[in-house]
């Protein structure tokens, strides 16, 4: 769920990069004849992600009804993807756009390839747009397969579109049990709003508390020797302190990490503050 920086490249150049070294000029002049409706499409993409709206997009079998969507999957795998191939200088550069290479979905896992917010099986026209290809983990990107919105509020965030950094919206709490665990959650307001009814359907996409449980439950391991020296010295004061310092520290990183949730939530657990971390 982080944002990054929204690709400057025009589609135009990209898809004439892309079909540059055709060699069937018959076709290659096909592909070209489409050129004008691909930018006028990727224009009308770009408005109606501003406005949270991608979900009233039609789908199509082709391009302007010249071009099919195997003719433009052929395109995006063969000459944007193919390694060696015009396009591919965009295909690496768009893969490098994710900050510390982290897929911007779920914010944890490493980018492996790109993934088609509209997918290019029923949106070709989109399929080598730089502003439609997000970098992306391997699972995410293979869940995102079953997604399809209906409406504005089950649009998932987009990365290119969407900033959440200004506020804290992923935040935690503590089972109190041993071994103590966490589960996550988007917080929401008594009257939920757009973005916080996105970011449920994103979270829940995703499967994201039962990846960020599971990264806490490791953290919880290798922070037990640090609190219980802690705790012996100078109480259940000293571990809330330094646990109410990592969460400023995380917060001031990224407010919607799931570490800046955890560290919050055991910060403010008295249960785990007072021996709560000892299994």
């Amino acid at each position: 769920m982080m944002n990054i920086n929204k690709p400057t490249d025009n589609v135009i150049k990209v898809f004439e990069d892309c079909i540059s070294n055709f060699e069937d000029e018959t076709f290659k002049a096909k592909l070209q004849s489409i050129s004008s409706y691909i930018q006028n499409s990727t224009d009308n993409y770009e408005i109606k992600a501003a406005s949270n709206s991608l979900y009233s997009l039609s789908p199509s079998t082709d391009v302007n009804g010249i071009v099919t969507m195997k003719e433009m999957k052929n395109v995006y795998e063969n000459k944007l993807v193919k390694k060696k191939q015009p396009g591919r200088k965009y295909y690496d550069k768009l893969k490098l756009a994710a900050k510390n290479r982290k897929c911007p979905l779920c914010g944890e896992r490493t980018v492996s390839s790109l993934d088609h917010v509209l997918p290019k099986t029923k949106y070709p026209v989109f399929a080598v747009s730089p502003i439609n290809l997000i970098p992306a983990c391997a699972d995410c990107n293979k869940i995102k397969d079953t997604y399809q919105p209906t409406s504005s509020d089950t649009e998932i965030i987009h990365p290119y579109y969407d900033d959440i950094s200004d506020q804290q919206y992923l935040f935690a709490s503590v089972n109190e049990i041993s071994p103590p665990s966490l589960q996550f959650y988007i917080k929401t307001s008594p009257v939920e709003t757009m973005i916080e009814k996105r970011l449920k359907v994103h979270f829940n996409l995703f499967e994201l508390n039962d990846l960020y449980s599971s990264h806490a439950a490791e953290e919880l391991s290798g922070i037990q020797y640090r609190l219980s020296k802690l705790h012996r010295s100078n109480g259940m004061a000293s571990v809330q302190e330094h646990l109410y310092e990592e969460y400023q520290s995380q917060f001031m990183n990224n407010k919607n990490s799931w570490k800046t949730a955890m560290y919050k939530a055991l910060s403010e657990s008295h249960w785990f503050c007072n021996g709560g971390f000892l299994f």
